[in-house]
């Protein structure tokens, strides 16, 4: 029996006893890949395995491995919860362990135990722990070489290439998000969870967080910049094996842009909103924030150094995203900006490669933008969430 048909087996228990798991699958194109390095992986909005890897595997172990792929995407570890610029070998090392302490126990998974960490911590946090135990394969020497830590056995540096490899595709994607939460939500109201127990359907349904979070927005471009002016240095100690080895080190300041849409379409409790989330970005270390209003044209420019409650704005004309965008490109002291808007406006043309976050006023207004948003280079969108009064 080749692995398609193993593969073709299982789905078909799911779709009898297994509901959830098959709903999400379903939100899934199957697909072979024999260049990668890892069995399965996931991201892209499809689950590829590695035939020649697989071919000799049961069915037992071709059902655990490509379940442990849905959980991912059921806890939109390849969607939702994607740093700039990761260490992928830490990315599915963190999102394993996790499987592994919240979801259930899987032999072939670690533990946190396995290297040496508190059990119980969330995905972000063993992320953040791993992120300097697990090599990251694009991290690069002074001579621009690809540097990995030379006491690693030749075993141990091929778990981590695959490891690295099984989330390659791993990038923010708000509608898969979304999509994969309907299937929990109906879960919930349908209560058909299949075999998933109490505890793991717990850790699911908290993964159904707000599409907006202002922390993980923030930390995008904080990474990203970070990522960008890290070098190895011997001058500081490696995490994990000291002076012997090379460490990182980088100067960790966020250059960032926000752009505000102050047009006639915007309305005043839209400019309250954009206001208050960038106020809230000094509760995460910001130093200092600059701000450009625009309608037709570039309005206003200013810099916060704390957050302001009276802030006066001008404009209120028409909407032209390309002078943000100009501006944007011809300042390169930036390396991330954000804009906030309807994105009711004719399409800019991007012409450097610098990270740009759109923020809809709302989920309507995001479902419109995103058809053109995801074509534009290296920009991402969400939205604001509405909230009921009293909420």
């Amino acid at each position: 029996m080749s692995v398609k048909e193993k593969i073709s087996q299982v789905v078909d228990k799911w779709f009898l006893y297994e509901p959830l798991l098959f709903n999400v699958y379903c939100t899934h194109k199957l697909e072979p890949n024999s260049d990668m390095k890892c069995p399965f992986r996931t991201g892209k909005r499809r689950i590829e395995y590695n035939p020649e890897l697989l071919k000799d595997s049961t069915t037992e172990e071709i059902t655990q491995g490509l379940k442990t792929e849905v959980t991912r995407i059921l806890l939109k570890h390849p969607y939702q919860r994607v740093p700039q610029n990761p260490n992928r070998s830490a990315l599915t090392t963190a999102s394993d362990v996790t499987i592994n302490e919240h979801c259930y126990h899987d032999k072939k998974l670690k533990d946190a135990a396995h290297y040496n960490m508190e059990s119980g911590l969330s995905y972000e946090e063993y992320y953040k722990k791993l992120y300097y135990i697990c090599p990251d394969f694009d991290a690069r020497d002074g001579d621009g070489k690809q540097y990995l830590m030379p006491s690693l056995k030749k075993g141990e540096i091929g778990e981590y290439e695959a490891a690295a490899d099984a989330a390659e595709l791993w990038d923010e994607d708000e509608e898969m998000a979304d999509s994969v939460n309907q299937q929990i939500q109906k879960a919930q109201k349908t209560n058909q969870w299949g075999s998933i127990s109490g505890d793991f359907q717990e850790t699911i349904t908290a993964s159904l967080k707000i599409p907006m979070d202002y922390r993980r927005i923030l930390s995008q471009f904080r990474a990203c910049i970070i990522s960008q002016r890290r070098k190895l240095t011997r001058m500081k100690p490696n995490r994990r094996y000291g002076f012997e080895f090379m460490g990182s080190q980088f100067e960790p300041k966020t250059h960032l842009l926000v752009a505000v849409d102050v047009s006639g379409s915007i309305e005043t409790e839209d400019l309250k909103n954009f206001f208050s989330i960038i106020n809230r970005f000094f509760s995460y270390g910001v130093e200092a924030i600059n701000v450009i209003t625009f309608d037709w044209e570039l309005q206003q420019e200013f810099e916060l150094k704390k957050a302001s409650k009276n802030i006066k704005i001008t404009g209120r004309g028409g909407t032209n995203f390309q002078c943000a965008v100009d501006y944007y490109e011809n300042h390169p002291e930036f390396q991330g900006m954000i804009i906030f808007t309807d994105g009711y406006a004719e399409v800019p043309k991007i012409k450097k490669a610098k990270q740009l976050l759109w923020i809809l006023t709302g989920k309507t207004e995001y479902d419109h933008a995103i058809k053109w948003i995801k074509d534009l280079r290296l920009s991402k969108a969400t939205w604001i969430p509405s909230v009921k009064k009293g909420a």
